[in-house]
């Protein structure tokens, strides 16, 4: 959203002139300097200052451009100087963060006991138990959003100084975004104009939802669970799913995400599992990494989500399983010599390569007596709450590892967590925290303990700049201080782009790990259903009869093809599709993974219908559950971590060849649980802790099989420049293997966005094979039909066979990515005998220079002239379409801002 004043916009046409051959492109405010191009610039409250033809926020009110006003000055002039003006309340408030609902009840965090309320909205003394955790009293949840923006984020803004807000509701990007824009419309009219900066835990991932780690999904492109993702192995989809999410949380004014979660989970044990990347420290590495590139980008910037990595030095290693969300799990065990620093620590070393913004410390503590040597000459641990603990935080973390962002701390240490420093007040528990290297304390709300504390002197208020520049840092690097207001309507378009779902979905497909296919039952393709009836059954906790319903339509509605029916006794085969979830973590009861009722998984049931039918056993495996005895019996078992059900369908109808590798290992039972080593990944155990299946394949770190069948590849150009021609190789893999004779004829349809990509020509890259027809049966939708010439030319070994030729179009304000794939791929051997094969995809990244409406390569007059020749047009405008191109700031119009826009990026 760019709100820029009649007068600006006027002054901006009228030095059109000057700027077109002085102004460079826009950079990073992290690299800000004198003669930095004019960044966009949004504002509500405050007045504009234009000097030198260039506009500025004056957020202070006094009329004048102070330094930390001045984009044009480096990040550390402005942070300086903004910390020299602010007060002590303005100080400490900004070192804290506070969970904010929009109105729809969510949960919590419990106080400790003989301690308060942690959060604004949770303030009155209504506070019931539901699930181990403490709600507060409906009232307030029943206001509408713009209410309680103007009550608890006002509150918070104008009276206690704060600036950082954890969302914990689930709205739509529009919603979002609007809400988001009271927030800083609020901040922006207090005394200096400090911006708000809004936060998240993550929103793009398919699987249970659970407070404080992934409290929403389903409004922005929905993805693989964080294990789903693993499975995949593969970093550079990991990556595209960060550039894809930030630029849905960036439209929708998210700019800092609590995530990923870089624990190793070395036990099966502990309920967050699910939201790790697995065992293996070399595997979290990888993800960890791209991910934090995929969201932040090579450096911080005004189009970065900042990122906290969490939960340093590592929570997957618990006694019995136990979270430290609660009083018997305080605990991080390292019963094995040397595993903080082999298993533990080296995912978190990649988060720092790869520039995460902060890292949070764990609630958990050590215990001396759990542990066996981790340090050099027997040194011991102090046995605080990590957010307490010095060694880990300043001598660790920023010492040895050489961290230089900053530190925030997991919500609730001060009142609800405060593990080792039960005893002191929670004055005291503040300075230990922030004298341990902690820079803000997420979820407390109330900043004058932190204030006293200083006050006492158990805090220096040097200390307490030390932190707040850290923070503010971050703030000027995102570009908050010039543009924290977003489109609501863009910010919906962006969440619900049907492209980012497309490469979404090639992720579900991608993290399918295909355990035991016997007899080859899968893939279920047309001609093995023939004439069969398929009984598809969810068996889950709560829910199982709507979540079947559910199941079934996706099915009928995507596939129409099988046939479903809901009576055993007349089916052929089966669809079980068991979900367990956990049990509630409690001080009198051990946690488990076996399958019973505890965790919602009917074994009696799914193991009639294995007798009854041939059964494909799909698994939702947010934990490494003991999975034995609902498997044995089954046809086939697959694994998956989180899914939409069509992707599911590709793969189990042979659209897609499963290549999803375990991340973790499944235990053989419950004895190898209970002597598992708690700090070491499963494939570092003894060999007798893995599931071996009837066929002796141990379901160990990295297991997983595909089909031994065909397969369609489509390789070539990752990387394209608008306007730019690019090729994409088809071809064929394992093809002997599927088509005994030879392959005479293919018939494949082509998909691609008509709105970025110009499908230009298919060209043959075998002698003998023709391109029959290319014919456009919708846009983005070409039909190849292929065939080989003559007995000599039937294609017999695998390789490439077409070139498909593209041209990407300009794609300012589109996507920054486009998918093409290949389905419906039917190959003919000549004997009547087809085989249909797997769809092939391929990822495109758009690259392009801001302004570059010709596809040139630069910003130049002929730029301006599209512009100059669209001018006057809006979305109702005829031919939309053909000037929308010119329409820079996506605001449904060309108009002067557009104009001027480009001709300030001519160089």
């Amino acid at each position: 959203m760019t709100r820029i004043s009649v007068h600006s916009k006027k002054l901006m046409l009228t030095s059109l002139v000057v700027s077109l051959l002085s102004s460079p492109l826009v950079v990073s405010n992290a690299n800000a300097a004198a003669g930095t191009a004019q960044p966009e610039i949004s504002h509500l409250v405050k007045n504009i200052l234009t000097i030198d033809g260039k506009t500025f926020r004056d957020l202070n009110g006094n009329g004048n451009l102070d330094p930390y006003e001045d984009w044009r000055l480096s990040v550390d002039q402005r942070v300086n100087d903004l910390v020299s003006k602010m007060t002590l309340p303005e100080k400490t408030g900004m070192m804290l963060s506070m969970s904010h609902y929009m109105g729809n009840s969510r949960s919590c965090p419990a106080p400790a006991v003989g301690g308060t309320p942690n959060d604004i909205l949770c303030e009155n003394d209504q506070w019931q138990t539901i699930n181990n955790f403490a709600v507060p009293g409906s009232e307030m949840y029943n206001l509408d959003p713009p209410v309680l923006a103007a009550s608890a984020a006002t509150k918070g803004i104008t009276e206690r100084n704060l600036r950082y807000f954890i969302i914990r509701d689930n709205p739509t990007a529009k919603d979002l975004t609007i809400w988001t824009n009271k927030i800083q419309e609020v901040a922006e009219g207090t005394r200096l104009g400090i911006p708000a900066t809004m936060i998240s835990n993550p929103r793009n991932h398919a699987g249970n939802l659970a407070f404080g780690f992934s409290e929403a999904s389903g409004q922005f492109s929905l993805w693989p669970g964080e294990l789903g993702m693993a499975a995949t192995n593969d970093p550079d989809l990991m990556k595209q799913f960060g550039q894809i999410a930030a630029k849905e949380w960036e439209a929708a004014g998210i700019r800092k995400g609590y995530q990923y979660m870089a624990d190793v989970a070395t036990d099966p044990l502990w309920m967050r599992y699910n939201g790790t990347f697995g065992e293996s420290p070399d595997l979290s590495s990888k993800m960890i990494y791209s991910v934090i590139r995929g969201f932040q980008g090579e450096q911080l910037g005004p189009h970065s989500v900042a990122l906290t990595t969490k939960h340093f030095p590592g929570g997957g290693t618990r006694l019995n399983g136990h979270d430290p969300h609660y009083s018997w799990g305080k605990p991080n065990p390292y019963p094995t010599e040397g595993s903080l620093m082999k298993y533990h620590v080296p995912s978190f070393q990649a988060a720092i390569a790869a520039g995460t913004s902060s890292i949070m410390p764990y609630y958990a503590k050590f215990d001396n007596s759990l542990n066996a040597p981790q340090l050099p000459n027997g040194e011991t641990f102090e046995e605080v709450g990590f957010a307490f603990n010095k060694y880990i935080i300043t001598d660790m973390l920023r010492n040895q590892l050489g961290f230089k962002g900053y530190v925030n701390s997991d919500t609730g240490i001060i009142t609800a967590m405060p593990w080792g420093v039960e005893n002191l007040t929670r004055v005291q528990r503040y300075a230990k925290a922030v004298n341990a290297g902690v820079d803000i304390i997420a979820g407390d709300h109330n900043p004058a303990d932190l204030a006293q504390a200083v006050t006492d002197g158990l805090i220096t208020e040097e200390r307490i700049n030390q932190s707040v520049k850290r923070l503010l840092t971050e703030t000027f690097t995102l570009g908050l201080f010039e543009n924290p207001y977003r489109d609501p309507e863009k910010a919906q378009r962006i969440a619900t782009n049907p492209i980012s779902q497309q490469i979404a979905d090639e992720a579900h497909r991608k993290s399918v790990v295909l355990l035991r296919n016997d007899n080859d039952i899968l893939p279920l393709t047309d001609a093995k259903l023939a004439n069969e009836k398929l009984y598809v059954e969810v068996v889950t906790k709560s829910g199982a009869a709507t979540q079947t319903a559910t199941l079934k339509a996706a099915i009928k509605q995507y596939d129409p093809t099988i046939v479903l029916t809901d009576n055993l006794n007349e089916a052929t085969k089966a669809l079980v599709y068991a979900i367990p979830s956990g049990v509630g973590d409690t001080p009198d009861k051990p946690l488990q993974i076996a399958l019973d009722a505890d965790t919602g998984i009917d074994v009696a049931k799914i193991k009639a219908i294995e007798d009854k039918v041939p059964t494909i056993l799909t698994i939702n495996m947010s934990n490494p559950w003991l999975i034995g005895e609902i498997a044995e019996k089954a046809a086939a078992v697959v694994s998956v971590f989180g899914i939409k059900a069509e992707p599911l369908l590709d793969v189990l109808r042979g659209r897609f060849n499963p290549n999803g590798k375990l991340p973790f290992t499944i235990p053989a039972n419950q004895a190898a649980v209970n002597n598992n080593k708690s700090d070491v990944p499963g494939y570092d155990e003894d060999p007798s802790y893995v599931y071996r299946d009837k066929n002796n394949h141990a379901y160990g770190f990295g297991f997983g099989l595909t089909y031994p069948t065909a397969s369609a590849t489509l390789t070539g150009n990752i990387s394209v420049s608008g306007g730019k021609a690019f090729n994409l190789n088809y071809g064929l893999n394992k093809i002997t293997q599927s088509v005994s004779q030879g392959v005479y004829a293919q018939d494949l349809t082509l998909n691609y966005d008509p709105t970025q990509l110009e499908y230009i020509h298919t060209e043959s890259l075998k002698s003998g094979l023709s391109v029959i027809s290319q014919n456009v049966i919708a846009p983005g939708k070409v039909r190849l039909l292929i065939a080989s010439l003559g007995a000599n030319n039937a294609i017999k070994t695998d390789g490439d066979l077409l070139s498909l030729q593209f041209k990407a179009k300009t794609v300012a304000g589109q996507s920054n990515f486009a998918s093409i794939s290949l389905t419906n791929i039917v190959l003919s051997d000549g004997t009547g005998m087809e085989t249909r094969l797997a769809n092939a995809f391929q990822s495109i990244s758009m690259v392009y220079t801001l302004g570059d409406l010709n596809g040139d390569g630069m910003v130049t007059i002929g730029d301006l002239a599209i512009v100059a020749a669209a001018y006057g047009k809006t979305s109702t405008s005829p031919g939309w379409d053909t000037f929308k191109i010119a329409d820079i700031d996506n605001d449904g119009k060309v108009d002067l801002v557009d104009l001027a826009t480009i001709a300030k990026l001519i160089n």
